[in-house]
């Protein structure tokens, strides 16, 4: 790598000045207002930020690929009115984005983001190439990119280490006291203007003029004996996997389909490299890359489809699973491109990607329109064959239903089942408890006691080695206000398995977790005034799966009478595990309502 002089470090970067004054403006004031961030430092004006720091982020991007793009065009000048277009786009996002703190709560927003963001790197790959091709200037323009990339991060990740060892020994050596935010700053600062500005000013302006290959030895070095070797490693992988699949006659699992798609796009990044001069070099295995790579994806691609096809039928379709089926069926496309397109033009790989990241984002087409339709119609059909069953539902079914609709809630669209259950489920939250969550948390125990689903024991599979099995149900501190008919109250609290006693007026209560059982005992002669035994309730509530908030309220209550005093306990918080052994419970919260007979 080439170091450069302090007056050609000087030259370009007044260069990148007037070649890019919009894309640094952006870079320089988003810089200042992260700094601005942590010199704030608080946790909150940072959330309360969000969508400026998204939309800050976003934006570099396209302003400099749009600078890209207008500078193929024979008088520039006449289109900088685009960048204005991006402005206006960027303001619609940031306009759109919601006004809350944690986007976690609502994915879209983040995936939308994520999507843009990708969008906007892929179309730096090929902004000066949309309206004009040349094969090896677009090969050059890419290698320039790289190597812009790489040499910008490599000096302004000096430039960091530098200053942050400046700091450290004044720290040290005069006992000056440096706030740690001071390191933030100076990474955000090295970062967002440093390294962009190194980047802008490195990048060559007459691409097209560029057509002469300077292919070096590393890069040879590199495909020949690193990435081509691993190619040939997953695809041996991949065919003994499929040979698996046909000699034991099994669906293959979910996870091959990432892999098939890792193993493309890393033969696609081989492609690109050596497209060039392929055949001029004397490398048998660079020679013939093209074309039995891509003849070979093509059984992998079924293998592909098979995997991704029955996680649709059997689940529907999410986010997730709609992008891995476009990837997909991008990839069958691509790999029929290049097999059998004579121009073979390499910009098509990010100009299609480009347009599927646009396009899955909004519309009815897009993954949050499909999945969220595609959920629904799940939740539908399920909830339709308990209900013809006589709203006696498999540990199955109960499952997938508490994860659609916690899919939904996730999204703020769980109104959307209001006319399958024929429930306002928006009337199913408790209070907020939280200023940043003001919608309050959704009460699923309420729901399904509401719609009376029964849990059929005998489809719970049993696990012979252990189960966990934990309730945590909010409501139940409020379903008991009035307890006329009982003479005293105890909230009981009880932790990893710890022997405690619980004073209870005349009373005290011990729990004896090895026998999961609770007994009360009179204070005066510590003789036993009532045993709360707990091994055949907690194997009732078993029935329910591990998430016991499905449970009714009465199932997680026990009444006991005896001789002297009888009670009712009502659990709150509950874990256990079921092993060979027999229950081990972990800790137990509950109400003790207590009278004397």
């Amino acid at each position: 790598m080439k170091i450069p002089s302090i007056s050609e470090i000087t030259s370009k970067a007044q260069n990148a000045i007037l070649r890019f004054p919009l894309a640094l403006l952006w870079a320089v004031g988003g810089t200042t207002f992260f700094i601005k961030i942590i010199e704030d430092d608080t946790y909150d004006y940072l959330k309360n930020h969000n969508d400026e720091i998204l939309t800050l982020i976003i934006g570099l991007s396209w302003l400099i690929g749009m600078q890209f793009f207008i500078e193929q065009f024979k008088n520039p000048k006449k289109w900088q009115w685009l960048k204005l277009i991006v402005l206006a786009l960027l303001g619609i996002f940031y306009w759109y984005l919601p006004a809350i703190k944690y986007y976690g709560d609502s994915p879209i927003y983040l995936v939308r983001f994520f999507l843009y963001l990708i969008a906007g790197h892929l179309f730096l790959l090929f902004a000066p190439f949309i309206f004009k091709w040349d094969k090896n200037a677009y090969w050059n323009y890419l290698k320039n990119t790289s190597i812009a990339i790489i040499r910008s991060l490599f000096y302004s990740g000096i430039l960091y280490l530098g200053l942050i060892l400046a700091l450290a020994a004044i720290s040290a050596l005069f006992d000056v006291h440096i706030k740690s935010s001071r390191y933030g700053q100076l990474y955000i600062f090295c970062l967002g203007t440093v390294n962009t500005w190194i980047y802008l000013s490195d990048f060559p302006k007459d691409i097209f003029k560029e057509t002469t290959i300077y292919f070096e030895k590393t890069l040879e070095v590199l495909v020949k004996f690193i990435l081509i070797p691993l190619v040939i490693l997953y695809l041996l992988i991949l065919y003994a996997y499929s040979a698996k699949i046909i000699i034991e006659w099994e669906l293959p699992k979910g996870w091959v389909s990432y892999l098939v798609i890792a193993l493309s796009f890393l033969g696609y990044i081989i492609q690109i490299i050596i497209n060039p001069i392929q055949k001029e070099l004397k490398s048998w295995t660079i020679n013939k890359f093209y074309p039995w790579f891509y003849i070979l994806l093509i059984p992998l691609n079924i293998l592909l489809f098979i995997a991704i096809l029955r996680r649709v039928s059997d689940y529907g379709i999410t986010e997730n699973r709609y992008f891995v089926l476009a990837i997909a069926l991008w990839n069958v496309g691509i790999i029929f491109y290049l097999l059998f397109s004579t121009k073979k033009a390499l910009k098509v790989l990010p100009i299609s990607l480009f347009i599927i990241a646009i396009v899955s984002s909004v519309g009815f087409w897009s993954a949050f329109s499909v999945s969220k339709e595609s959920q629904i119609q799940q939740f539908e059909e399920i909830f339709t064959q308990v209900k013809n069953k006589n709203n006696v539902a498999t540990n199955e079914e109960i499952g997938r239903l508490q994860d659609i609709l916690d899919y939904l809630e996730k999204r703020k669209q769980v109104s959307s089942l209001n006319s399958i259950t024929k429930l306002d489920l928006e009337s199913f939250r408790d209070p907020a408890v939280d200023e940043d969550y003001k919608a309050g948390w959704l009460n699923t125990t309420k729901i399904w006691d509401s719609i009376a689903f029964e849990v059929d024991a005998s489809s719970i599979p049993e696990n012979e080695h252990d189960s966990y099995y934990s309730l945590y149900s909010s409501d139940q501190r409020n379903t008991y206000t009035a307890i006329s008919d009982f003479d005293s109250f105890a909230y009981l609290s009880f932790y990893m398995n710890s022997e405690k006693r619980i004073a209870l007026d005349s009373l005290y209560l011990e729990l004896y977790p090895k026998k999961n059982s609770l007994k009360i005992y009179f204070t005066k002669d510590d003789t036993v005034a009532l045993e709360i035994p707990l091994t055949e309730k907690l194997t009732e509530l078993s029935k329910y799966g591990n998430n016991l908030n499905n449970a009714s309220l009465d199932d997680s209550t026990i009444e006991i009478t005896g001789t002297t005093h009888s009670c009712k306990l009502v659990l709150s918080e509950l874990s256990f595990r079921k092993t060979k052994e027999g229950i081990e419970l972990q800790n137990i919260n509950a109400f003790l309502f207590l009278k004397q007979n």
